[in-house]
């Protein structure tokens, strides 16, 4: 009789394997062991992919973020969508719909690192509050890149997106491309980025912020579209559809910006 409750009360513990230094891990596998997509985290603690994700269609979001205090390492693994967007700049997505790479609604002291989140129906990744994003590659999204607010996204990559590249709603966003769209920012800092041939605007932040040393080519819209008061200061653009800068308002601060070699 105690063996066959041992037995049931493994069964309903939910399947996660453990890398040496507790960190949980997931992989396809492990998300189908758990019930299937969106795989949630409901527990503080740190996450890594031990190998891509792949959702079945542009509807499903990859992983749900519903606890404070998370830390999720892509590992240089792939979360992966069916969503390809075409055109240089981008002109249409196809097939697009809701599905995120990683959405986190409310939730604070999240960390979201270091891979790549290609051909999600909606957002590569969509945020809450004090999240921090770094080292991510975003590509091919059908409705943007990262939208992050207030938190720092660094040292990431947006290209090709079907809407924004980066929402950096009082972000930092290092090496990052841009796309276009952002509806309301308060402020927001976009810094050594590279912008190309997204589907409207390369980088795009709101009032009082500050937007230095990017390299923005041929996008749709505006090479750099910023609200002001802003500091628009150090950056090389060229061949943007929208012109190289577009400013909104008055008292913007613009200085030493040259035109690509």
């Amino acid at each position: 009789m105690r063996k066959i409750l041992v037995v049931v009360a493994i069964a309903l513990v939910p399947f996660c394997a453990f890398g040496v230094d507790g960190t949980v891990l997931i992989n396809q596998s492990t998300v189908m062991a758990t019930g299937g997509f969106p795989y949630k985290i409901t527990q503080p603690g740190s996450y890594r992919l031990s190998g891509n994700l792949t959702v079945p269609d542009a509807n499903t979001t990859a992983i749900e973020v519903n606890s404070d205090n998370v830390t999720i390492d892509l590992n240089g693994f792939s979360i992966l969508g069916p969503t390809v967007c075409s055109g240089s700049p981008v002109v249409s997505c196809s097939p697009t719909g809701s599905g995120i790479g990683v959405h986190d609604g409310v939730s604070f002291g999240i960390e979201i690192l270091n891979g790549v989140i290609r051909g999600m129906g909606s957002l590569a990744i969509e945020t809450g509050e004090s999240v921090r994003v770094k080292g991510i590659r975003a590509i091919s999204n059908g409705r943007g890149g990262i939208s992050n607010v207030n938190g720092p996204v660094e040292s990431s990559i947006a290209n090709s997106n079907g809407g924004v590249g980066i929402a950096a709603f009082s972000a930092i966003a290092n090496e990052a491309n841009f796309n276009s769209g952002v509806g309301i920012e308060i402020f927001g800092i976009a810094v050594n980025n590279v912008v190309f041939h997204n589907g409207s605007d390369g980088i795009q932040t709101g009032i009082t912020g500050t937007v230095s040393g990017n390299f923005a080519r041929g996008n749709g819209g505006a090479g750099i579209n910023a609200g002001c008061p802003s500091s628009i200061v150090s950056n090389t653009l060229d061949g943007n559809a929208g012109g190289n800068i577009f400013t909104r308002g008055s008292g913007c601060v613009l200085a030493t910006n040259a035109p690509a070699p």
